[in-house]
Order: C-alpha cells, then structure tokens, then sequence
C-alpha cells in the first residue's frame, strides 16, 4: 500500500525480491497540472508496469475493501506513504500485520512531514524505521531502523533527503521481511516519552523572515525545496528560494562598508551579478541566493533574476 513516488522503491525492492505480491493498493487517481487532468499516482504507474493487480479505494474502511482484503488473505501488508488510516478491522486481516516504511527514526518525527521537518530543524542524522503499525499515527512497535547521515549541502534538500530514505526504505523492508519469514524478526515498544511530531507544512511556514539567521534560512530552504518551496516577495511579486548558501565573513563584496544599520532582506549584488542578501536580527549575516522561481516563470539561478530584472544594490525582499 503507497502512493506518492517514495513509495515505488519499496514495491520494486519486494517484486525483485520475488515476493508474491497479490495486490498494489494506492489511492484513487486525482487531478494534476495546469489542466487538472486525472493522474495516477507514482505506484499505480509501478505496479501497472510490472503487470500487478491494482486497488485504488477510496477509502480502505469501506466494509467491500475490508472484504476484499479478506478474500486475499495476505501474509503480511507492506505499507509505505499511502495516505489514509487504517482502522482496527483492517489491521486485523494479515497473519502478520501491517508494516510501515518511516522516513524517521522513530520515535522521533511521527507525523506528516518527517523529512522536511529533519532538515527544518538543522538535523545532521536521520533515518528509516520499519515499524508494525497499529491504530495511532506512527506510534506501532519498531522492527528494524537504519540511520542516515544528512549532509549540510545545499543541494541536500527535501526532494534528495526523501529519495534517499525510500532506497534505504526499500532495502530494509526486503530485510526485515526476510527475518520475519524466518521468525527472527525484532520487536520493541517505541518510547512514548521521547517522541516528537512532524506537522504538515502551513502556508505561513513557506515564508521567509529574514531576520533570521543564515544558518536558519539556510535550513529553511533546504527543508521546503524543490516543493513547496520558500518564499519571499520583490516589488510586491512573488518569488520561490529553492536554493541559497551562507555566506562567511568577507565573502561578500563591500561588506565592511554595510555596517549594522542594513536592513534584513535588503539585496548587494557581488561578483558576476549574484544576489547577496542581508539577513540575522541587525542585518549583519548574509546569504547568497543560488536558485529561485519567479511567480510565472522558470527556475532559473540568482545571478539569471538578477539580469532579467536589473536589480540593484539597496532593493529589499519581502517588503
């Protein structure tokens, strides 16, 4: 059971690994794009290319779902991302449960938004965790959990750190229902006490405050890239920070001549047209910006939105 794209390697990994795979179940197929043309998500794609059988109910507590995951009778139900709760009566129907593929090593970052929630938060380790679900949200008996180490690379972003966990995800799901074929699979009761709670992103989070400081907005971005990205507003119009870098003292051309009275925000155009912004409570700190999307247009690098809209030294994001 999955749905977006981080859940396809777990679904390869398994057919791969030659395990009898009886049904894929996602969600039902929704409107996508400028046209808001139905779609099918990333796992029904998969699975329709290896030639599996596909469910896409609408919800998975309707008593003919509940049946007809009966009729199936599986051993053990794989889930990974596949967005909808699953009741008591559906726990119930594989021999061995349901287990999930999280993209956190739990208790740590139960919730919506684990991955984008790790980076938010400056984290330099997360991980994958398999875990036995039941009636709460990630709150199940852990299996097996592998770290991961986070790079502070601006390219390290939400988009890669997921990515990244579902091919960890995938390989540890193979491993763990190997031991669980083989009666050796672990089981320990999460530590309630120690968890945490990654929220769904708000509108509100998307903006940019750049009286923070460099190393925060530097997290920001990585943590909302490519989607939904952060933002921040030129002239009243709208525009995506999809990458930025820190910049250490004296990176920045003249910024001994800046002095503490520069507004956040306020742009320094350096070498080669790129865009130098003052940032931190006094303006004091700075950030360069490397790639962003104007409301409209494509994503293009800050030196490119610097040309194409003459910016000069002294204009100010997000007044």
């Amino acid at each position: 059971m999955g749905t977006p794209a981080f859940a396809v390697p777990t679904l390869e990994a398994l057919a791969d690994a030659g395990h009898d795979i009886l049904c894929v179940v996602t969600q039902p197929d929704r409107p996508a794009g400028r046209g808001h043309k139905l779609a099918p998500p990333p796992v029904k794609v998969a699975a329709q290319a290896r030639g599996l059988r596909v469910l896409q109910p609408e919800r998975v507590r309707a008593a003919v779902f509940v049946q007809a995951m009966r009729d199936l009778a599986p051993d053990v139900a794989v889930v990974a991302a596949f967005g909808q709760k699953i009741t008591a009566e559906l726990l119930a129907v594989p021999a061995h449960g349901f287990v999930n593929v999280h993209p956190s090593l739990l208790p740590r970052y139960r919730g919506a938004a684990p991955v984008e929630r790790c980076l938010l938060n400056g984290d330099s380790v997360t991980g994958v965790t398999i875990m036995y679900m039941d009636e709460g949200w990630d709150t199940g008996d852990i299996g097996i959990c592998r770290e991961f180490a986070v790079p502070r690379d601006a390219r390290a972003n939400a988009g890669w750190l997921e990515e990244s966990l579902a091919r960890v995800g995938a390989e540890l799901m193979v491993q763990f229902l190997r031991l669980l074929e083989e009666g050796r699979a672990p089981r320990t009761a999460q530590d309630h006490s120690m968890a945490s709670y990654a929220p769904k992103i708000s509108r509100d989070e998307l903006e940019i405050d750049w009286r923070r400081r460099a190393s925060q907005l530097f997290d920001t971005v990585r943590g909302l890239a490519p989607d939904p990205g952060a933002r921040t507003t030129l002239d009243g119009q709208q525009l995506r920070v999809l990458c930025l870098r820190e910049l250490g003292k004296g990176e920045a051309e003249g910024d001994s001549e800046v002095g503490p009275a520069v507004k956040p925000g306020t742009i320094m155009l350096g070498p080669s047209d790129a865009v130098i912004v003052a940032c931190g409570e006094n303006g004091r700190e700075r950030v360069t910006l490397e790639e962003v999307q104007p409301s409209g247009k494509r994503c293009m690098t800050g030196a490119e939105f610097a040309r194409g809209r003459r910016i000069c030294t002294g204009a100010r994001l997000g007044s």
